[in-house]
C-alpha cells in the first residue's frame, strides 16, 4: 500500500509535537517535584523553629540539668501538630520518644531512631524524604534537628506525610494531560490544515506533470506563492512550453519529411513504373532516367542533412580545429560554382586578398561556406553581384557574404534558420532544394561558439554574417 506523503508528513509532525510535549512535561514533572520538596522542607524547617521556642520555654534548667515538663509540651505540641498539619516527636540523645504530637499510646513509644539516622542529625537539621531508617511506617518528610539545653541533647523530628506529595504530582499530571490533550488537538487542526496548504501544489504538479507526459499542454500550474514551490511550478510550466514547442517541432519535422520524401518517391516510382510497363517510350527512357537520378540524388542530399543536424543534436558531432586560413576555402567553393556565376554573369567582390586565419574545424566551416555561396549564387539576380567582406572584433573574426536580388521580407528573416523551411522565391528558383542547408550552417556556427545573422533590404540584397575565434597564434 503506497503511503502519501501527505500521512508521512502529518504522522512526522505529530510524532515530533508529541515527543515534545512528552519531554517537557517530563521535565515540568521532575522540576515541579523538586520544587515541592523544596518548598515541604523548607516550610518544616521554618515552623521548627516554633518547636524549639516552644521546647526551650518548657525546659527547668538546675544546676546545668534540664527538666522537661512533658505534659506541657504535649498540650503544646498537638494543637500546633493540628494547625501545621504534621507530626512532632521529641526524643532524647538516644532517639527514645519523650513527647509526640499523636494521640495516647504514641506510636513511637517502643520505638527508637536507628543509630544511622540518629548520626546524620545536626543541629543545622536534617531534611530528607525517607521512612527515616523505619522509624515511620512510611516515607515522609521530614525535618530533624538536635538542640542542646545545658547538658542534656534532645532531638526534634518534624514530618509531613508524603501523601501530599502523591495527590500534587497526580494533580498536576492530571492539569498536564488536560493541557496537552488541549494543546494536541490544536496542533493537530493547524498541522492537518498547514499539510494541507503546502501539500496541494505539490498534488496539482503531480497531476500537471501526469498531463504533460501524456502529451496535454492545456493547462498549465497556477502560481501563487514566491517560494521553493512557486520556483517549482514556475519551472514545470517551462518545462511544459518547451515540451510543447518540441512537440510541435517534431510534428512539423515529421509532416515536412514525410512530404519532402513523398514527392521525389513519388516521382521516381511514378516513372519508374511508365518505363517498366511500356508506357513511356523506350526513346525517353534517358530523359526520365535522369529525372530519377536527379530525385534519387536530391534524397541522397536530404538523409545526408537530416543526419548531420541529428549529429548535432545528439553532440556526436565533434570539432576537429585547428589554425587556417579561410580564403582559400572561399576561392575553392566559388571555383564549384564558376558555371552558374559565368551563366548569370555574377561579379565577385572580394574586400581583401590577405590571409584571413580563424580557429575552427576546417571541414565544417567548408560546408558552412559552400551552403552559404551555393544560397548566394541561387538567389543573385542575373548580372548580380556576390560579395565576401571580413571584420574582426577582439578575439572574434567575422565573415560576410552580400548577394543583390529580390532579399528576404520581413517575417521571412526570422524564420530562415529553421528545418525545412523555403520562401516562396525559393520554391520557384530552387524546388529541388530541402530547405536544410542553413539550418545546417547554423547549427555548425553555435557548434563553434559563434554567431550567424542575416540581414536583408527587399530588392537589394542580403547578407549573411558568421562570427569565429580568431587563430590562436595571432592571441599571443
Amino acid at each position: 500500500m503506497r503511503k502519501s506523503i501527505f500521512t508521512e508528513f502529518f504522522c512526522l509532525c505529530a510524532a515530533v509535537f508529541i515527543s515534545a510535549v512528552i519531554c517537557v512535561g517530563v521535565v515540568l514533572m521532575l522540576v515541579s517535584e523538586e520544587h515541592y520538596k523544596a518548598n515541604r522542607f523548607n516550610y518544616l524547617s521554618a515552623k521548627t523553629e516554633m518547636i524549639v521556642d516552644a521546647v526551650r520555654g518548657s525546659v527547668d534548667e538546675n544546676g546545668g540539668f534540664c527538666t522537661l515538663d512533658t505534659e506541657e509540651l504535649t498540650d503544646i505540641f498537638k494543637p500546633l501538630s493540628e494547625s501545621l498539619g504534621t507530626d512532632i516527636t521529641l526524643t532524647d540523645s538516644d532517639g527514645v520518644a519523650l513527647v509526640c504530637s499523636e494521640a495516647s499510646p504514641c506510636s513511637h513509644a517502643d520505638k527508637k531512631i536507628a543509630p544511622q539516622a540518629l548520626e546524620r542529625i545536626t543541629e543545622d537539621g536534617l531534611s530528607e524524604l525517607s521512612s527515616f531508617n523505619g522509624y515511620y511506617d512510611q516515607n515522609s518528610f521530614i525535618y530533624a534537628r538536635r538542640i542542646n539545653l545545658g547538658e542534656n541533647t534532645y532531638i526534634i523530628l518534624h514530618r509531613l506525610v508524603s501523601n501530599t506529595l502523591t495527590g500534587h504530582m497526580i494533580s498536576l499530571a492530571a492539569a498536564m494531560i488536560i493541557s496537552a490533550a488541549v494543546i494536541l488537538s490544536a496542533a493537530f487542526a493547524v498541522m492537518y490544515t498547514a499539510a494541507k496548504r503546502l501539500l496541494s501544489p505539490i498534488r496539482e504538479m503531480t497531476l500537471a506533470a501526469k498531463r504533460f507526459g501524456e502529451g496535454d499542454f492545456s493547462e498549465k500550474l497556477h502560481v501563487t506563492d514566491e517560494n521553493e514551490l512557486g520556483y517549482l511550478a514556475t519551472t514545470l510550466n517551462d518545462m511544459a512550453g518547451s515540451l510543447e514547442q518540441l512537440e510541435e517541432t517534431r510534428k512539423s519535422f515529421i509532416s515536412n519529411v514525410s512530404h519532402e520524401l513523398k514527392t521525389p518517391m513519388t516521382t521516381i516510382g511514378g516513372f519508374v513504373d511508365g518505363i517498366l510497363d511500356g508506357t513511356i517510350p523506350k526513346e525517353q527512357h534517358r530523359h526520365y532516367m535522369k529525372i530519377v537520378s536527379a530525385e534519387v540524388n536530391r534524397l541522397s542530399r536530404l538523409v545526408r542533412s537530416m543526419l548531420n543536424i541529428s549529429k548535432y543534436e545528439a553532440g556526436e558531432l565533434e570539432l576537429s580545429t585547428e589554425d587556417f586560413d579561410i580564403l582559400p576555402i572561399i576561392l575553392q567553393t566559388l571555383t564549384n560554382f564558376e558555371k552558374k556565376i559565368e551563366e548569370k554573369n555574377i561579379d565577385i567582390q572580394i574586400e581583401s586578398s590577405d590571409s584571413f586565419r580563424i580557429n575552427a574545424d576546417p571541414d565544417l566551416i567548408g560546408q558552412v561556406v559552400y551552403n552559404l555561396v551555393e544560397n548566394a549564387v541561387k538567389f543573385v539576380d542575373k548580372g548580380g553581384s556576390i560579395s565576401f567582406s571580413f571584420g574582426a572584433d577582439g578575439d572574434s573574426r567575422s565573415v560576410s557574404i552580400r548577394n543583390s536580388g529580390e532579399g528576404l521580407k520581413k517575417q521571412e528573416i526570422s524564420k530562415v534558420f529553421e528545418r525545412f523551411y523555403k520562401t516562396d522565391e525559393s520554391r520557384g528558383i530552387d524546388p529541388g532544394g530541402v530547405g536544410l542547408g542553413l539550418s545546417i550552417v547554423s547549427s555548425i556556427i553555435k557548434l563553434h561558439g559563434g554567431k550567424i545573422t542575416v540581414s536583408s533590404e527587399p530588392n537589394r540584397y542580403t547578407e549573411f554574417t558568421f562570427s569565429l575565434s580568431k587563430a590562436e597564434t595571432e592571441r599571443r
